[in-house]
Parts: structure tokens; C-alpha cells; sequence
């Protein structure tokens, strides 16, 4: 079995499989006095198909086997995750049926960093980093799961392991 070693996430790194931004860092602020009410709009945008409504998901992530064995990919949609109440791992890696296990990488997505994938971005399930559970808001167009999604098993060796 294939063993990925989770990288700190960079802008340089994650570029190909999509955008993200720390919704809870206040880095960003311009200069200036200080106010009791600041507004922010328009941190990162995700593209969902034009007709469908938005539905908000919560993934419920607890500490298990650390084993990726299914992939999945969206055709024709973004994907937006957003870690609540602790960090998280994500892997993900070029769109493919025929999945070379080689190019998933697997990066620590802090918490309050909302992280948007690519249509097309190989992905699947998510793994707590240094909690116990980790809640995750999943943001896809409503019934992505039945229209959009196309997954592959992984079986044997082929599946992979994500060393935290």
C-alpha cells in the first residue's frame, strides 16, 4: 500500500486542485482605526451550476484508519469545504477513472480555512488532524451525489495511506 505524507497548505501547492482562504484570520485587515463591525465580502468565489440551489452539507469527521479507498470527482462542479470546530486532511490529485495513486497529495487544511476544488479534482473523504472529531461544512449544487459525481473503489494495494 502507497503511503502520503500530508503537506502544510500553500498557495504554490494547491493552486492546481483549487483556491482557499482563512475565513477566521484577521491578517487581511486594511490599516486603519478599528471598528466593532468590519465587512469583508468576496474572500473566494465557488461556481456551482447556474439553475441549482446550493445545499450545505456537514461531513462529521472522527479519528479511524487513516486510508484513502474511494475517489471521487465532480464533472461539472466546484466543491467548498470549511473545517468548523478543528483541523482537517484533504487529499486530492488529477481526474481519472483509472486513478495512479502516485499523484494524490494530501494537505492539513486548518480550521476556518474554507478550501474550494476544481471541477475535475480527484477527492474523497476527509480526516481529523488534531482533534478527536472535526465537523466540516461541504458546500456542492443540491444532488451533486446523484448527477455529478463519479467515483472509483479503491481495493487491496491500491489503496493508500495518509501519514498525519
Amino acid at each position: 500500500m502507497l503511503k502520503i505524507k500530508v503537506q502544510e497548505l500553500s498557495l504554490e501547492k494547491f493552486r492546481k486542485y483549487g483556491d482557499y482562504a482563512s475565513l477566521t484570520d484577521d491578517s487581511f485587515r486594511p490599516e486603519g482605526p478599528g471598528r466593532s463591525n468590519e465587512f469583508y465580502p468576496d474572500r473566494l468565489q465557488i461556481f456551482f451550476a447556474q439553475t441549482t440551489p446550493t445545499s450545505v452539507s456537514i461531513c462529521r469527521v472522527a479519528k479511524g484508519e487513516n486510508i484513502i479507498s474511494m475517489v471521487e470527482y465532480h464533472q461539472y462542479t466546484c466543491e467548498g469545504l470549511l473545517p468548523i470546530d478543528g483541523d482537517c486532511v484533504i487529499f486530492v490529485g488529477p481526474s481519472g477513472r483509472n486513478v495512479d495513486p502516485n499523484t494524490i497529495e494530501a494537505f492539513h487544511i486548518p480550521q476556518g480555512t474554507y478550501v474550494r476544488l476544481n471541477p475535475g479534482v480527484l477527492h474523497g473523504r476527509q480526516f481529523v488532524y488534531n482533534t478527536d472529531v472535526t465537523h466540516i461544512m461541504c458546500m456542492l449544487p443540491q444532488r451533486t451525489y446523484g448527477n455529478d459525481m463519479c467515483a472509483t473503489f479503491l481495493e487491496g494495494d491500491d489503496r493508500i495511506e495518509v501519514e498525519i
